[in-house]
């Protein structure tokens, strides 16, 4: 079976090394097609957005034409009319998905030797008889230790009007992750400094450059144009919410279930669109997230689990969630109790809108970064409206971790109290335990409501407090077992322990019971629903059963110990 290019975005070695390649070529053909001479396309991280800049850079690249032509032979994009462009142009290939530095000097100055090594890699350019003395000297002084700022910001106009005299030929110019140092720059403090630089690093190469042929940047938010590409008038964006390209990044249910027919997997497809599947783009329904295919699929005999959420930190977005008002708390616990929420959207993000929490700013931004999908859009003519949903229980899981943290401040009652109470078995003392750490832990601003926050926020609350047991017990939640699922399950990684968890549920509503009521309900369906079954075959432990029951920062609890 081939390898999957986990982890690997360099295109040339993916064909090489043949690893599993999902053609995207036909790619190559939008963009050559695109009446639009530069083209941004914000798309979430891991959605394949360097891979195809990769196989962009291998397809026009005029230094390596002859030898790259075999790279496609196998591909879609070899029986397309586009074909005629390869190894036509020369090319200038910049990522900057590793300007992620904690002052603006550290990050103009990785910038400047991203700028120095690709003129190392060009570096025949510098020794063209085409070039005059001064020419070259512009470029050269990017080497030298007293180096300019205003020659690193011209860089892309000068780089382009050079190679395009010694090849006769106009330019592509590709920035891969162009936001980067922007999204950086927003959490460290000096925005402004590299706002002001990217604005005049971009126009230098996308603006009014007459030796461009096409010009593409990926990223993952669409930055406000009067931010950075003020003047652009020739840029074509073509986000999520875009037809353009929108099969190009992601995976099709078609191409999933092709190669899981490939590599003989057939595990049941509908837990795969469970946990994957959801994103919508441009009108394709039903996207997935190709980074956590390719890694069930490497990794299948360890079954479902999260994979992009686990790929980078979520700061940014954690942030935002801390600094939520109240409207927006409402809508966010909608999202996590699987609703579709009707919002207004900022397509474009401008950063200082993100400071004032502005709502339809940090709802697009979750958007953009693959945190929401939408399901349906309304125009009445004025304003346009989407549904918003959370895509799949992957980035569900995210939301869920988030709210651990989000929900817990400084308490009198600490958690070690909580689980000790329940490692002991003391019913009374964990009850007591759990209600003084809600009562001043929880921070949502409605959460004192009744029916405001719904279980799952509660259900991931618990699961977070029961994380730290997992040196010692396996912590599972929603299992199979008995004739149901139940909500949690803890039992000891010992077999020589005897212990052994079984936790239910339930959230008040106004048709409810009183609480303590509705808390034998929960244990009532433990029973019923015979959820102590896998433990008692399994395990041989010593089960306590506890129905839990909130309401906002109340809770009540009904416990019975199993011998």
């Amino acid at each position: 079976m081939r390898k999957f290019p986990i982890g690997i975005s360099d295109f040339k070695r993916v064909i090489q090394d043949d690893y599993y390649y999902i053609d995207k070529s036909l790619f190559i053909e939008d963009i050559i097609e695109s009446n639009a001479i530069s083209i941004l396309i914000p798309r979430p991280r891991r959605f394949g957005k360097t891979l195809n800049m990769s196989m962009l850079h291998a397809f026009f690249d005029i230094k390596k034409g002859e030898e790259n032509k075999v790279l496609f032979d196998q591909l879609k994009i070899r029986q397309s009319e586009a074909w005629k462009h390869q190894g036509k142009y020369p090319v200038i290939y910049l990522s900057l998905k590793d300007i992620k530095k904690n002052t603006f000097e550290d990050a103009i100055y990785k910038i400047k030797v991203l700028c120095v090594e690709w003129l190392e890699e060009n570096e025949e350019i510098l020794q063209s008889n085409l070039l005059t003395i001064s020419e070259k000297n512009i470029l050269k002084d990017l080497t030298k230790d007293n180096w300019k700022l205003v020659d690193l910001e011209n860089f892309l106009k000068t780089a382009s009007k050079i190679l395009s005299k010694v090849y006769n030929q106009k330019v592509v110019i590709l920035i891969d992750e162009y936001d980067s140092c922007i999204i950086k720059s927003w959490e460290a403090g000096y925005y402004q400094e590299m706002i002001s630089f990217m604005r005049g690093f971009l126009s230098g190469g996308f603006k009014d450059n007459d030796h461009l042929f096409k010009g593409v940047i990926t990223g993952i938010l669409r930055v406000a144009k009067e931010s950075i590409f003020s003047g652009l008038n020739n840029l074509v964006v073509s986000t999520v919410l875009e037809n353009q390209s929108a099969d190009k990044f992601g995976l099709t249910e078609e191409e999933v279930k092709k190669l899981l027919q490939e590599v003989n997997i057939s595990p049941a497809f509908e837990e795969i669109k469970k946990w994957y599947n959801g994103y919508k783009i441009g009108q394709h329904t039903g996207m997935y997230n190709p980074w956590s295919i390719l890694n069930f699929v490497d990794k299948h005999d360890e079954g479902f689990k999260p994979y992009w959420v686990n790929t980078s930190a979520n700061e940014l977005i954690e942030v935002l969630l801390t600094n939520a008002n109240a409207d927006l708390e409402k809508k966010l616990t909608g999202f996590i109790d699987g609703q579709v929420m009707e919002c207004e959207i900022d397509e474009t993000t401008i950063f200082q809108d993100l400071d004032n929490g502005k709502q339809e700013t940090v709802l697009g931004l979750l958007l953009f970064n693959g945190y929401l999908t939408t399901t349906y859009t309304k125009n009445d003519g004025r304003k346009t409206h989407y549904g918003l949903k959370i895509p799949n229980e992957e980035v569900m899981i995210v939301y869920e971790k988030m709210l651990e943290r989000l929900l817990s401040k400084s308490t009198e009652v600490s958690e070690s109290t909580i689980l000790s109470a329940l490692l002991d078995q003391d019913a009374k003392e964990f009850e007591y335990a759990l209600s003084e750490y809600m009562l001043t832990s929880f921070s949502f601003h409605d959460v004192q409501h009744r029916g405001s926050l719904p279980e799952k926020v509660y259900h991931a609350f618990i699961l977070g407090l029961m994380a730290h047991l997992s040196t010692r017990f396996i912590v599972k939640s929603n299992p199979e077992t008995g004739l149901g699922r139940a909500d949690l399950m803890i039992y000891p990684k010992d077999n020589n322990d005897p212990r052994g968890w079984v936790l239910e549920f339930k959230k008040l509503k106004r048709s409810s019971p009183p609480l303590k009521e509705l808390a034998q309900e929960a244990m009532q369906q433990i029973h019923s629903s015979k959820y102590m079954t896998t433990l008692k075959e399994n395990y041989k432990t010593d089960l306590m059963l506890v129905g839990v029951a909130f309401d906002g920062k109340e809770v009540s609890c009904v416990t019975e110990l199993i011998p």
